[in-house]
């Protein structure tokens, strides 16, 4: 195998991570943006479009096609800002909030658990990632 760059490792870590749990959520017809979406929404009365887009790390376009795939399963629903018409509030449904509450045991902590890539580190070799870690992502923040 040809040498990567360590971003490429982490990179690709991550994405066989993230791989394993949305197989778990597969049958559930949920993705894990869309399950994260709806529990930040349960922690919040709405959200607006452009906060679903930041927290998801993704283009406006692309949290907008998330956002109507979630209303169409009617798990969100917009709703005109009353202060700024312009502007749309997402908000999670009572269906929403059935079928989060559904997917525990499918894919919540346990299941985070069980698919740790870090399993392996010992809790010292963990903390001493951890902070080489931020002090990576502290220098991403210009």
């Amino acid at each position: 195998m040809a040498k990567l760059h360590l971003m490429n490792k982490l990179g690709r870590i991550y994405l066989t991570w993230t791989r394993k749990l949305q197989r778990e959520l597969v049958p559930h017809d949920i993705s894990l943006k869309q399950q994260f979406v709806l529990k930040q929404l349960k922690k919040k009365s709405f959200l607006y479009p452009f906060q679903i887009a930041e927290m998801l790390y993704c283009d406006r376009p692309t949290a907008t096609v998330i956002i109507k795939n979630l209303e169409k399963k009617g798990w969100v629903k917009r709703e005109r800002d009353p202060e700024n018409a312009r502007q749309y509030r997402i908000s999670i449904t009572e269906d929403g909030l059935i079928k989060l509450e559904s997917l525990y045991g499918a894919c919540g902590p346990k299941d985070m658990d069980r698919f740790d890539p870090l399993k392996c580190l010992s809790s010292e070799e963990r903390e001493q990632l951890e902070q080489l870690i931020m002090k990576v992502f502290k220098n991403m923040d210009y």
